[in-house]
Parts: structure tokens; C-alpha cells; sequence
């Protein structure tokens, strides 16, 4: 008998020490499924590609705008900005004349967060003009949109300057968030919104726009699952 409990005290302590091993085994599996699944090694989750898809849907007319081109972005920009999916765009007033870019990606609320227009206009030979401003869009109850507004000049003294609105969403109202990766760390998917439309010399930033105009008919423009700016 004390045979018999001499010999199973070793099993035991075997069994005990590997206990904490399979919790760490456990543990890097659970933390390499979550990375990749993150990081979309194995693709954009379904949830993302359904948010993409919806891209597709993109008014090419609303109000007084028309789309003039579609500017697909290249395989390096795609990859910078892990997005799942995205739309670049340029409209015309189809009454006045005048143009507006309009970009919107959706990927992994992290790597959509952070790329803000003061990192990539200021590399592209454009300067900051003062800090940036929220505007509010809309007042019907239950909804209310509000992006950065932002500033650039060039260094041409001839040329105008940009005026680029920026927000994001999670597929209703889009919000000027003053800590994107934060916020929306915890959604599924992220929208982002950049739209860049010229602005004259000297305007001031609570000053109309053809941005704010287009922003305005644009987010009154219904998609087709019925949202206003973004489906649902």
C-alpha cells in the first residue's frame, strides 16, 4: 500500500508542473488566434467584407454632384492603410464647376484611425494652416454628424488652398473623435471619411465652402439600405 503511494506522488507532481505549461501554450494560442485575426493574416473577417461591400453602393449622383472619376488607390497605399475596402473619388458641381476628393476606407478600427490628413497632406508638400475645428452637420433628431475641419496652404502663392474634412464611423453617424484608437478600439470595423476641397486664400475656418456644400447634400443622399452618408 505505501508502495503504491510512493509511486503516485511523481505522476502527480509531473501533472502539476504541467499545468502552467498548457495555461502558456493556452494563453500563445489564444493571443496568436486574436493577432491574426486582428491583423487579417487569414483575411478580412465576414462582418468587414459585408462593411466593404456597402462601398459599392457609393452614390455616383446626388443632389448637384457627379462623379468624375474613380481613382482606385494602388496596391502600396491599400496595404499602408490595411483596409478592407475603400472608394477615392472625385465629384463636380455639376452647376458651379468645382471639384472635391473624396476618400472613405473601412478596415481594423487601429491601422483606420491613425491616418489623419496632418500626417499625409504635410508630407505631400502642403502646410498646416492653424489648428483644426469640429463642424456639426444636421439637426434632425436622433442623428448628428460632425467632422474635423483642417486647413492647408501651398507652397505655390498662386495656387488655392485645401480645406479637408476627416471622421469616422461605425456605420451610423460619423464623429469627429478626439481619440480614435481608443473609441472605436473595441468595433468590429471602421469607416473614415477624408474629403479635400479647395478653399480661397485667407478663408476663415467657420467660412462656407464647397466642402461643407458637398458634405451637406452628401449625408442627405440615401444608399440604398436607407442611411443617410453610410448604410446601415
Amino acid at each position: 500500500m505505501n508502495d503504491k503511494l510512493v509511486k503516485s506522488k511523481p505522476a502527480r507532481g509531473v501533472v502539476s508542473a504541467l499545468v502552467p505549461v498548457a495555461a502558456a501554450l493556452l494563453l500563445v494560442v489564444i493571443g496568436g488566434a486574436w493577432y491574426g485575426n486582428y491583423s487579417q493574416r487569414w483575411g478580412p473577417p465576414p462582418d468587414m467584407v459585408a462593411a466593404s461591400a456597402k462601398l459599392e453602393h457609393l452614390p455616383r449622383q446626388f443632389g448637384d454632384w457627379s462623379l468624375a472619376e474613380d481613382l482606385p488607390f494602388d496596391e502600396a497605399t491599400r496595404n499602408m492603410l490595411e483596409c478592407a475596402g475603400h472608394v477615392n473619388r472625385r465629384y463636380i458641381n455639376q452647376k458651379t464647376r468645382q471639384g472635391v476628393s473624396l476618400a472613405i476606407i473601412v478596415g481594423p478600427p487601429g491601422p483606420t484611425s491613425v491616418h489623419t490628413p496632418e500626417i499625409c497632406f504635410s508630407s505631400r508638400a502642403f502646410q498646416q494652416a492653424g489648428e483644426r475645428s469640429r463642424h456639426n452637420f444636421g439637426d434632425a433628431p436622433g442623428k448628428s454628424d460632425s467632422f474635423w475641419t483642417l486647413d492647408f496652404t501651398s507652397p505655390n502663392v498662386l495656387a488655392d488652398g485645401l480645406r479637408v474634412y476627416y471622421a469616422w464611423s461605425r456605420g451610423d453617424d460619423w464623429e469627429a473623435s478626439e481619440s480614435p484608437r481608443y473609441e472605436f478600439a473595441a468595433a468590429p470595423y471602421l469607416y473614415k471619411l477624408q474629403l479635400a476641397a479647395p478653399v480661397a486664400a485667407g478663408a476663415k475656418a467657420g467660412d462656407a465652402d464647397v466642402g461643407q456644400k458637398f458634405l451637406e447634400e452628401f449625408l442627405q443622399a440615401a444608399w440604398p439600405e436607407g442611411a443617410a452618408g453610410i448604410p446601415n
